[in-house]
């Protein structure tokens, strides 16, 4: 479409610049401590309602153009839908006639099938012999049969005789190792008896020898278990390597430094049970600050609630005594507008009329 231009981005970047602007002078009457504390910016409110109403317009404008845009590319869609599907059906035309053209031509209209031969419509010149008829088809036929039936058997022998060839060679060599077994149990029944000899007296040697060393080892192990526990009796009963806390006391019953090995076990579990009792007074005492600040937190946070409900009302009454001052001066703008428009041709009174053909000489 020739009337139709796209202007978003330059509406997008003026928006830009007017808030980077309005916000500029928004620090800068924030950084001044008079303009903060004045009030209400009826400017910058006047302001921003035409801003706002501005963008609204451009938006709507915007929204205009992109419909007419999106008609347009409609538009454009379906006239290209139209044109390929008039050229489709032109070209579907044009090949169906080239068809019926060549359908028409006489080479293009023959038979099928010719028609069959009728004998008794033929004559004696019908009867021809082809010099490629094979007249010796069945006798051939049969030799071959023949021929391939003999092969078969021929076959069938000579894998009956490989056959009976594969079972005498099985038969050989299972009396081979019939022999080779019976020669071997004669030699070892002729060696068996000197070999056995031996390994009785052989068997009788080890067995004194693994006694001698079992009995050495029995030795051994009873000799290692009164030492280690010997050694174990003199630990546990030497002061000095159990550590003896009493070594420490003295016969005034007060704890010499150079002989002190320690705290017993009741002192010991008396200082764990005072441990816990400090740890048990610890976390009662972390859990009463804890809800002291919980405490304190909800307070403060009541009282900022408060007051920020304050400056809400605060806020809301001005704006409505703002928007109420606006409507005011929309009032009086409109009956001034009226009485402006009323006067702007003037007005002829009756005592105008009344002055006519009366002398004042």
């Amino acid at each position: 479409m020739p009337g139709l231009k796209v202007t978003a981005m330059e509406r997008e970047e003026a928006r830009v610049a007017a808030i980077r602007k309005r916000m500029a002078e928004r620090a800068a009457r924030n950084q001044n401590p008079r303009m903060r504390v004045i009030g209400v910016d009826v400017a910058g409110l006047d302001a921003q309602i035409a801003e706002k109403k501005a963008m609204h317009n451009d938006n709507k404008e915007d929204e205009k153009l992109q419909v007419q845009r999106e008609q347009f590319i409609n538009m454009m869609i379906e006239q290209r839908e139209q044109e390929e599907l008039e050229t489709r059906r032109k070209e579907a035309a044009a090949l169906k006639e080239t068809w019926s053209e060549q359908l028409a031509v006489p080479k293009n209209q023959v038979a099928k099938m010719a028609d069959p031969v009728k004998p008794e419509d033929c004559g004696l010149s019908a009867l021809q012999r082809f010099n490629g008829e094979d007249r010796s088809k069945f006798s051939r036929q049969r030799l071959q049969k023949e021929q391939v039936k003999s092969w078969t058997k021929q076959q069938m022998a000579e894998r009956q005789a490989k056959a009976t060839d594969e079972v005498e060679e099985m038969k050989r060599y299972a009396q081979y190792l019939v022999m080779i077994g019976d020669r071997r149990a004669q030699l070892e029944a002729e060696e068996g008896g000197d070999v056995k000899k031996r390994a009785m007296v052989l068997k009788e040697q080890n067995l004194v020898l693994a006694d001698e060393v079992a009995a050495l080892k029995a030795a051994e192990t009873e000799a290692e278990k009164t030492a280690r526990d010997a050694e174990i009796e003199f630990s546990m009963n030497d002061p000095f390597l159990c550590e003896d806390t009493s070594v420490a006391l003295a016969a005034d019953g007060r704890i010499r430094r150079d002989h002190f090995k320690g705290f017993s076990k009741d002192q010991t579990m008396r200082f764990y049970q005072e441990n816990e009792q400090m740890i048990a007074a610890k976390v009662g005492a972390g859990s009463q600050e804890d809800l002291e600040w919980s405490a304190h937190q909800q307070h403060v946070r009541n009282i900022l609630d408060v007051e920020d409900a304050q400056l809400k009302a605060q806020a809301r009454d001005t704006n409505l005594a703002h928007r109420q001052m606006i409507e005011e001066q929309m009032a009086v703008e409109r009956i001034r507008k009226a009485q402006t428009r009323e006067e702007r041709f003037g007005k002829l009174e009756d005592s105008f009329y009344e002055s006519f053909g009366c002398s004042h000489r």
